[in-house]
């Protein structure tokens, strides 16, 4: 049988939600970023593959409305804590609004949550 693997308190592994490297002034920042990043990516893309076809050529308004006001109001969240990562890694403000940004466009939020993680890590 092989022996369990030990690891030291505060190391992390592809288990732990946050990777290697990564400050504590920035872990809490990074971890929150990211969970909304995939959520809101997820929800942008239900709105716009299922809702807003729904609603064109079904004449169905439920998803695009109650996916709609739910990507809204995280979306804003998302714009705040991209500002609190930005804050606390000390971007400039045209790293920020590209981060921003991305979360408007379907699909690229997904690359720009992994660019972000990775540049956040090295920069550090």
């Amino acid at each position: 049988m092989a022996e369990p693997t030990t690891t030291a308190v505060g190391d992390t592994n592809g288990s732990d939600a946050a990777p290697r490297g990564v400050p504590p002034r920035l872990r809490g920042a990074l971890l929150r970023y990211r969970v909304l990043a995939y959520t809101v990516g997820t929800g942008l893309i239900i709105l716009v593959f299922v809702g807003i076809p729904l609603q064109i050529w079904a004449h169905n308004n439920s998803v695009a409305t109650y996916v709609g006001i739910a990507h809204g109001y995280l979306y804003i969240t998302y714009v705040l804590l991209v500002f609190d990562l930005a804050r606390r890694a000390r971007w400039s403000l045209k790293r920020t609004a590209g981060v921003v940004l991305a979360g408007t466009i379907p699909l690229l939020g997904f690359f720009v949550e992994r660019w972000v993680t990775r540049r956040t890590i090295e920069e550090q």
